[in-house]
């Protein structure tokens, strides 16, 4: 009896029947909580469709001023904290499944970077600012004019120029209350840019060479990268950024592989590539927050990148 128990447990291991136990964790976008419908509808499809769970990270919800909590946090609060969530859930899977809408996309980049030895097989990037923010969406430029030191200048008199706001987004206090800002990325003040905290790290622009070998050893870990974003895209300027590419001082377009993120090879990005394992999913006709939950994207790009995993 003893010898049938060894030989069914060796058979097991040698032809692979027990399958890896798989998890995918969701984080949301800014101005956004994790219950909206849209996220709802994308973890409902998933579940039914692929039997995997998924965890929607219930963390810096909806749109408060500090010193609340929520999606305007400041990002070097964010990440941290979210990471000690994830850690706990990943715990109870072989590897997992990040996926992050928007701003969501960037912490959880930030996540995979900071997390050593992290157990994420595959990250699905859904429409968001990968290469930063070239520009301020107008809703944005509404939320900067909500600043208390914004609305203290202007009830003294100051105006505040289209140039000034442009420039707003790198001022210490802005960083420090603005979530966004800290990717906002206007590549002709790109030495202003230099200066502030936390995305010249994420990229390795900037920082010692122990953390930059950290962060690129961590994110070439993935065995997947999925990009998914569009044309039409509304939010994220410009909409390339969702794949790696960005935009120039002169306005031009750069492709992913011209970047200097790429030619470099700043954090493991041309790693992924050559290893085949970027996968870029471009959808026309959608605004940003059409993305989570549109059959398109779900059946197109996502459902493919989940079965992957769950083959592999």
């Amino acid at each position: 009896m003893l010898v049938c128990l060894i030989l069914i447990a060796i058979l097991g291991s040698v032809t692979g029947l027990e399958a890896d136990k798989v998890g995918i964790v969701h984080m949301h976008g800014f101005w956004q909580a994790f219950d909206e419908q849209h996220h709802l509808d994308f973890k409902n499809f998933v579940e039914e469709k692929t039997g995997v769970k998924v965890h929607l990270i219930d963390a810096f919800n909806d749109l408060a001023m500090p010193p609340a909590e929520s999606s305007i946090t400041p990002l070097n609060v964010q990440v941290p904290a979210i990471l000690k969530m994830v850690k706990n859930i990943a715990a109870q899977y072989d590897k997992i499944i990040a996926v992050g809408f928007s701003q969501g996309g960037v912490i959880w980049r930030a996540m995979i970077e900071s997390w050593d030895n992290h157990n994420v097989d595959t990250f699905i990037s859904i429409a968001a600012p990968q290469s930063g923010q070239a520009g301020i969406p107008p809703k944005y430029l509404a939320s900067l004019g909500n600043l208390p030191f914004v609305k203290m200048a202007q009830s003294q008199g100051k105006t505040i120029s289209e140039a000034d706001m442009k420039l707003l987004p790198y001022d210490p206090r802005v960083q420090q209350v603005f979530a966004p800002s800290n990717y906002y990325r206007n590549p002709v003040t790109y030495q202003l840019y230099l200066t502030t905290d936390f995305f010249p790290k994420l990229n390795n622009e900037v920082g010692n060479k122990k953390e930059k070998r950290k962060q690129k050893n961590n994110f070439e870990r993935l065995r997947k990268l999925v990009l998914i974003g569009g044309p039409d895209e509304e939010t994220i300027v410009p909409w390339q950024s969702e794949m790696f590419g960005f935009i120039s001082a002169d306005q031009n377009i750069i492709p992913m592989k011209k970047t200097k993120f790429y030619k470099k090879n700043l954090f493991g990005l041309k790693t992924l590539d050559k290893k085949n394992a970027i996968t870029k999913c471009i959808k026309g006709g959608l605004k940003h927050n059409d993305f989570p939950n549109s059959s398109e994207v779900l059946n197109g790009c996502v459902l493919p990148a989940i079965q992957d995993v769950l083959s592999g």
